[in-house]
């Protein structure tokens, strides 16, 4: 395989890692509980506190390092931390260890994103949506594992294995993921091009998490179903997300431009959203029926914007900003639920699709107002 070669694949590897990360702490968290006699609620947060902290330490570090190292370092943190979580018999260590899982998806999220802007042929959004397609797969498989050996949680330790194949496909020279010379300095009026995507970025992450974090919460509390039977929610949430992302992926091969597939996915997602809002008291299968398209025409959206933003900076800029860019959306992936709670109380409420509706319906209008500004913000000589 040549060292390009080796590139995308252990960073389609490397996303196929973030993807077990993401569902494997918390659909372990009952069973956790269960062995470990304990609330390990607090789990979660960390885990979205270390992914913060990594996307912020890869900022600078992919100015002095090739994104090559991070991915590497962040599937090696990510892998320790599986096999902690499925060891752990403390509460301490299992939030530890998911906090460590949350830096090392950090690092390799936001240099991941910079990686495929290296190896892209022409625009990162295509590949960007092929990846996080890869995330979606594998977070909808990795419930379903842990759901068999629910009582066997040690044997899910093995999941390491899946961060780990990155580490093995990177060790070595990879040319195609090198790292990029930093401008003399900045210039902010350059920088200036980037902002509306800062703030689409939030929004969109904000509304995604909404429908992530509470994907089984939601089928139980409209359709008041067993919630053993509602956890399967989270499945169907990734399985959306995949046929999303690999649709939007096939849409881009087919030179579909990626400003169309953005603002038509996120302005139907808005109005199907609000239609949710609507159904969910009076027809809530229905509701549900509306919240599943929305998940699907949303779920190409992150690797849209992050690719429309890098795609307007030279590779020395993409490195200095991209974790800026992924910190904005993790921020978004906290502040957003809580003003959805503080609004509405109710995950499954109309008030929650409607705010949401709302927070969608901006996306769309910023992705306008950015393309519509100055051209490719290149590196001051």
């Amino acid at each position: 395989m040549t060292n390009a070669g080796r590139a995308r694949a252990g960073l389609f590897a490397a996303f196929a890692g973030l993807g077990v990360t993401a569902a494997f702490v918390p659909a372990v968290l009952p069973s956790a509980e269960r062995a470990i006699g304990a609330d390990l609620s607090a789990a979660v947060p960390a885990l979205f506190a270390g992914l913060l902290v990594g996307v912020l330490v890869s900022g600078p570090l992919l100015v002095r390092r090739p994104p090559q190292t991070a991915l590497i370092l962040g599937s090696a943190l990510q892998a320790v931390a599986i096999v902690a979580v499925a060891l752990a018999g403390a509460p301490a260590l299992f939030i530890a260890a998911a906090a460590v899982a949350g830096f090392g998806f950090g690092l390799v999220e936001a240099s991941g994103s910079v990686a495929a802007k290296s190896v892209a042929v022409g625009s990162a959004t295509g590949l960007l949506s092929a990846l996080l397609g890869t995330v979606a797969v594998c977070a909808a498989v990795t419930p379903l594992l842990v759901a068999v050996a629910s009582d066997a949680r040690p044997v899910l330790g093995l999941l390491a294995v899946v961060p780990l194949i990155t580490v093995v496909m990177l060790a070595g020279p990879t040319p195609a993921v090198s790292v990029a010379e930093a401008p003399a300095h900045r210039d902010v009026r350059g920088l200036l091009v980037l902002l509306p995507f800062a703030v689409a970025l939030p929004l969109y992450v904000g509304v995604e998490t909404v429908l992530s974090g509470w994907s089984a919460v939601i089928p139980e509390r409209i359709l008041e179903v067993d919630p053993a039977l509602a956890a399967l929610g989270t499945s169907a949430f990734w399985t959306l997300m995949a046929v999303g992302r690999f649709s939007a992926a096939a849409l881009r091969r087919a030179s579909v431009s990626p400003i169309v597939i953005l603002v038509a996915a996120t302005t139907g997602a808005a109005v199907l959203m609000a239609t949710a809002g609507m159904l969910v008291g009076s027809a809530p299968v229905w509701a549900l029926v509306a919240l599943a398209a929305v998940v699907v025409l949303l779920s190409p959206s992150y690797g849209l914007i992050l690719g429309l933003a890098l795609d307007r900076l030279d590779p020395a800029r993409s490195a200095a900003v991209t974790g800026a860019l992924v910190a904005c959306g993790a921020v978004g992936g906290t502040f957003v639920p809580t003003l959805i709670l503080l609004v509405g109380r109710d995950p499954a409420s109309s008030t929650t699709f409607f705010v949401s509706a709302a927070l969608c319906a901006l996306v769309p209008v910023l992705v306008l107002v950015a393309v519509r500004g100055p051209g490719p913000a290149t590196a001051a000589t």
